[in-house]
């Protein structure tokens, strides 16, 4: 079934939008959502919880693209139950953000971030197809090296040193928007 038929099974509160959403992008979205939390259990909840928001909030929105429409609330979900695992008292510390990895690069700041996205958007359009895949595996889908190292045939050192190079490229680009470095 097709994205916009989904869609209008959601505008006809039809619960068939669930179950066809679930049997197009649920085993992707587990996908994602294990790559962040590290547990399959918190992962298929968090997918559970991401159909149930986007339930509430289809209607009124009417999303372009479902699937990353999906993945994007399935994310800002495990993200959450990521934050409350790793809690001091819980912490069972698996995921790297970009926050972790770029904090060598870009000092804190209070400073209006509401550019950054683009900011972040035409970085990544400058980078080779590669490396772009590289960074979104490792810090949009959470995935470590070495299984990035697996899904792209390149050794673990050199998918470091790309991504380690792009977070120069990207503090480097920052830097110049007037960001602290």
């Amino acid at each position: 079934m097709n994205d916009e038929s989904i869609i209008s099974l959601f505008f006809a509160r039809s619960e068939d939008a669930v179950r066809e959403a679930d049997a197009s992008y649920g085993a992707k979205l587990k996908r994602v959502s294990l790559g962040i939390t590290g547990d399959s259990r918190d992962a298929e909840e968090c997918v559970n919880d991401a159909y149930l928001a986007v339930w509430n909030k289809i209607p009124p929105e009417r999303p372009a693209n479902l699937f990353a429409y999906l993945c994007e609330t399935v994310r800002r979900i495990s993200l959450t139950r990521y934050r409350y695992n790793t809690a001091e008292k819980r912490s069972r510390n698996r995921t790297v953000s970009i926050d972790d990895e770029l904090a060598e690069v870009v000092d804190g700041t209070d400073e209006d971030t509401g550019d950054l996205p683009e900011i972040l958007n035409g970085c990544l359009s400058e980078l080779e197809d590669g490396t772009r895949f590289i960074f979104m595996r490792r810090y949009y889908y959470a995935d470590d090296i070495p299984t990035i190292a697996k899904m792209t045939g390149l050794g673990g050192n050199t998918i470091s040193a790309r991504l380690m190079r792009a977070r120069r490229k990207l503090a480097e680009i920052l830097k110049g928007k007037g960001y602290k470095i």
